[in-house]
């Protein structure tokens, strides 16, 4: 479990202010800009998909969802394949996480085997990104499913990216390139739901506004 998310399971970060700490943390809109002098070094997504009906024997649907500090592929990000492996082989079933740097794919993680089987059941989950200025840390956690339960424990990967701030997180850049790879007639949505960005004491706001993957 990574110290952010260690502070945020016991509900407390150092340097909130006392809105914050009673629940009620400051919401902005999307446009707001972020507060000067104080870098964004977290950045958590909060994703849902639902299904209509899936098929187990083929493993479909299958999805990717992607998180980059820069708003492109051309240097570091991470993605994660669903109900799908292909490193080192494809493999129908579970989760796998994946670093990058452009096109080179320099590690991976498969944290999860099943297929997904349920019928209209609903995923949720959340990713994040986070620096420390060396290493670039990108984590799944929180996930709810039918078929595979309370998942999120352990899942993250790293690299030494060498990314000093996320200010070039974009959240539409997530949205724009998150997709169902396999079997969109399954799927009945896929959302990035809202965007947190956190900073040296804490959650800097949240972003409610909901995006629309690509299909």
């Amino acid at each position: 479990m990574s110290t952010w998310h260690a502070r945020r399971a016991r509900g407390s970060f150092l340097g909130l202010s006392a809105a914050f700490a009673l629940g009620t943390a400051w919401i902005w809109p999307a446009s707001a800009l972020l507060p000067e002098g104080d870098p964004v070094l977290r950045v958590e997504e909060d994703w849902e998909l639902v299904l209509n009906e899936p098929d187990g024997e083929t493993a479909s649907p299958q999805f990717a969802t992607v998180m980059s500090p820069h708003s492109d592929m051309n240097s570091y990000y991470a993605q994660t394949l669903w109900n799908y492996r292909e490193t080192p082989d494809f493999v129908l079933g579970g989760i796998q996480l994946h670093s990058y740097r452009g096109a080179y794919l320099i590690r991976t993680r498969s944290v999860e085997y099943r297929v997904l089987s349920s019928s209209a059941e609903t995923i949720l989950w959340t990713q994040a990104l986070e620096t420390n200025g060396v290493t670039l840390t990108y984590s799944v956690f929180d996930g709810t499913s039918t078929t595979w339960g309370t998942f999120g424990r352990d899942m993250n990967i790293s690299s030494s990216a060498g990314v000093s701030d996320l200010s070039g997180y974009d959240p539409a850049f997530s949205a724009a390139n998150a997709c169902v790879t396999f079997g969109s007639n399954r799927v009945d949505s896929l959302v990035l739901k809202r965007v947190r960005y956190y900073g040296r004491d804490g959650l800097l706001y949240t972003d409610e506004t909901p995006r629309d993957a690509c299909q």
